[in-house]
């Protein structure tokens, strides 16, 4: 019985899979887009500041969009569904990149920054809300392994795609690359992507089978465990990987204290991808059999080893190590962290809960970037980079001591 069980589990992923596809191909344009302007933002809000500190500050202050509009677009999806809220992300991150290749004043540009992260978050929100609808514990790594491979295909393309830009054109020229990307992805959107959002009859249904979800109702209790806890020092360590270091000071320590270009860094960043991208999969298939912890925990130590490699080795070598390891990690951590935190989510309240969710996200968006961006400016990079391998560490060391494991054969 149990084995039948379990091949018509894998044959109704496959399914989903399959018409999962148009999600799927969002994910890859997000990424796409994305990967580009990556590089974009940072050297560009450099250039017109000639200030690390400056560049953080910027990313810190787009992270407050990201405070109001995660918990917020929770609530809505729970009331009016998820996919006109995937519409207005999609939109309002499109439309503020085709304000950015049209100014150059940095208080404009930050200003399209912090409403298009706004955009991000209602986005990234609303997509979790809906995937956590249509995936259940036995297959919610799997799923979300796939959505990585097509987030990573476009994080592969995008990073070289926008150093060939800044090659051949102006830097500029990458906002308008992302605008139409997620212009792309609103068509994507209204003609092939259905609402998700359970009806009543379907909550109840479904609340009666306890492995297709947490809790069967939202409440202070869904917060207060040591599993959540782990899982948002395990979040805030993302940040820290990819707000604090990746997308602020990494690409200015590459070009200023390296010496590599824009488009060497780009290729590095796309290879990166591309084995996160080989990882994602099998890693998805090991979380869904033996548990989320199982491939957490290593992730985030593969992190913590780039991030102090980096704060010893200022060198060529060592960035591409970093890179590599970074790509494997983030592989390995980005998907499991939200299988995990959307198996511990209410059938009846999930945008909200994992609006809330993404608040502690948000929050550390804001704070990390001043915190690693302050360091490297105040007394230089091997403190900075040595601080986020810290937390990242500290991040696995407390998955493995107090997560209750929530899939697998050890699920508690």
């Amino acid at each position: 019985m149990g084995t039948d069980r379990s091949r018509r589990d894998d044959a109704w992923n496959m399914k989903q899979v399959i018409q999962g596809l148009p999600l799927f191909f969002a994910f890859f344009m997000w990424s796409f887009g994305s990967g580009a302007i990556q590089l974009a933002r940072p050297l560009y809000a450099f250039e017109i500041t000639d200030s690390i500190f400056l560049v953080s500050v910027m990313v810190s202050i787009t992270g407050v969009a990201r405070i109001v509009a995660g918990p917020m677009t929770g609530w809505l999806t729970d009331r009016f569904g998820r996919k006109p809220l995937m519409l207005l992300g999609a939109g309002l991150r499109g439309a503020c990149s085709l304000g950015q290749y049209f100014t150059d004043s940095y208080v404009a540009f930050i200003a399209f920054e912090f409403i298009a992260q706004g955009g991000v978050a209602i986005f990234i929100t609303s997509v979790s809300v809906m995937i956590s609808d249509v995936t259940t514990r036995e297959n919610r790594g799997r799923f979300l392994a796939v959505r990585t491979l097509s987030g990573r295909f476009g994080a592969v393309a995008g990073p070289a795609t926008g150093g060939l830009i800044a090659t051949l054109f102006e830097l500029r020229h990458i906002f308008l690359f992302d605008s139409i990307t997620k212009f792309a992805i609103v068509v994507v959107i209204l003609l092939l992507i259905r609402e998700s959002r359970p009806t009543v009859e379907r909550v109840t249904q479904k609340s009666s089978d306890a492995s297709n979800s947490g809790p069967a109702r939202f409440g202070l209790r869904t917060f207060a465990n040591s599993t959540f806890l782990a899982l948002g020092s395990a979040t805030i360590a993302g940040t820290v990987l990819q707000q604090g270091v990746t997308f602020s000071i990494l690409p200015v320590h590459a070009y200023d204290s390296v010496g590599i270009s824009p488009g060497t860094l780009g290729a590095l960043v796309s290879v990166a991808a591309l084995l996160g991208m080989l990882v994602a999969y099998p890693n998805g298939m090991i979380s869904d059999r033996y548990g989320r912890k199982w491939s957490l925990a290593p992730g985030l130590l593969l992190l913590a080893f780039g991030t102090v490699l980096l704060a010893v080795s200022p060198t060529y070598a060592a960035l591409v190590l970093a890179m590599a390891a970074f790509g494997m990690g983030e592989g390995m951590t980005i998907g499991t962290t939200q299988a995990f935190v959307m198996d511990l989510a209410p059938e009846q309240g999930r945008g909200t809960f994992l609006g809330l969710w993404s608040l502690v996200r948000s929050t550390a968006s804001v704070a990390v970037p001043l915190v690693i961006g302050g360091l490297y400016e105040a007394t230089g990079p091997q403190a900075a980079f040595l601080a986020a391998g810290a937390w990242l560490a500290l991040s696995a060391a407390l998955v493995i001591a107090v997560a209750h494991e929530t899939a697998g054969r050890k699920r508690s």
